[in-house]
């Protein structure tokens, strides 16, 4: 048996009242559970190396503002060296990315907030189930980072539904679904799995991709974050079988809607 773990993040709000953020992002973390350890690991060693403690969660917005924990990147030198092993860690990292971006200002007029949750969701999920499914002897747990009950039920009934139904278009049965598709938790950033905060940069280095702006309008370590996003996406190798290659054309791992 393989244990593959996939954490999902949000950046921004679905609300469409909430005119600050005008992209809503999700960003979905896969790997083993042997790629987990030590991504932990090594997460803990640039950890230990700035604050000489390991309880310290990456949040890419206190990074971006150098607030909280992050003051010490206010000093010149300790944000160059710690944005540098940041993007070493991510680069060189054993994981898949899958992201949903959501452009608030282009949806229909008819789309709400529970929309945007139930659309998202799908894609996220579907991801990774396809994924669990073109992997021989896989077994996988959804984690995703809890909010509120309204969004946490979405996620809870698309997996419901793929789990009770499989994918009868794809002649996909429900028990297949059931034997790669093992759990589906939900956690906050205070459980330090490494994988969410991966999740939780990567999501902001989702936007800017999607934003597709100049580089003379972005920072180095933006530019860099850019670079790490597009190694790091889900790709089908050019030499994928027959079938399993039927089941990663279904992957979408780097989203727009509508």
């Amino acid at each position: 048996m393989k244990p593959i773990n996939f954490f999902i993040d949000e950046l921004g709000s679905a609300s469409l009242k909430t005119t600050q953020s005008k992209i809503y992002i999700l960003s979905g973390i896969m790997a083993t559970s042997q790629s987990r350890e030590e991504l932990k690991i090594k997460a803990d060693q640039i950890k230990f190396k700035y604050w000489n403690k390991t309880n310290i969660i990456f949040h890419s917005r206190e990074i971006g503002r150098k607030e909280g924990k992050f003051k010490i990147l206010k000093d010149e030198n300790n944000n160059k060296n710690f944005l540098n092993d940041l993007i070493k860690f991510l680069k060189q990292g054993s994981y898949q990315l899958f992201g949903v971006v959501v452009d608030k200002q282009k949806v229909p007029k008819n789309w709400n907030e529970k929309t945007i949750y139930k659309k998202t969701s799908d894609i996220i999920i579907k991801n990774f189930i396809f994924s669990l499914l073109s992997c021989k002897g896989c077994k996988g747990r959804l984690v995703v980072e809890s909010a509120t009950a309204e969004k946490d039920f979405y996620y809870h009934k698309t997996a419901g539904h793929y789990l009770a139904n499989g994918f009868k278009k794809l002649k996909i049965n429900f028990k297949q679904v059931q034997d790669v598709l093992t759990e589906v938790s939900f956690v906050t950033k205070k459980n330090f799995d490494i994988e969410e905060q991966i999740a939780d940069i990567l999501a902001y280095g989702l936007r800017l991709k999607y934003e597709n702006k100049k580089n003379n309008k972005l920072s180095n370590y933006e530019q860099k974050l850019i670079k790490v996003v597009g190694s790091k996406l889900f790709k089908m190798h050019p030499n994928t079988g027959k079938n399993k290659k039927k089941l990663h054309s279904q992957i979408e791992s780097f989203k727009v809607i509508p």
